[in-house]
């Protein structure tokens, strides 16, 4: 009887341990993807940037003549 008590408990932390792995399986895709979203997007994001630095500079200078 004890023996089928800790074999039931083995193989309930075998499964937590497999459902911690594929979180971390997840969470390593996720990151890979971020990452290559952001090294493809990164020139896009610093034009935009860029591009709104320009507009904020010409409508200061516009406001206050300088």
């Amino acid at each position: 009887m004890i023996n089928l008590k800790r074999a039931g408990m083995a193989s309930r932390r075998s499964r937590r341990g497999a459902t911690a792995l594929e979180y971390a399986l997840v969470l390593a895709f996720v990151a890979v993807a971020v990452l290559g979203a952001l090294t493809v997007l990164s020139g896009n994001i610093t034009q935009a940037i860029t591009d709104v630095g320009g507009t904020v500079e010409t409508a200061v200078a516009d406001d206050f003549g300088a």
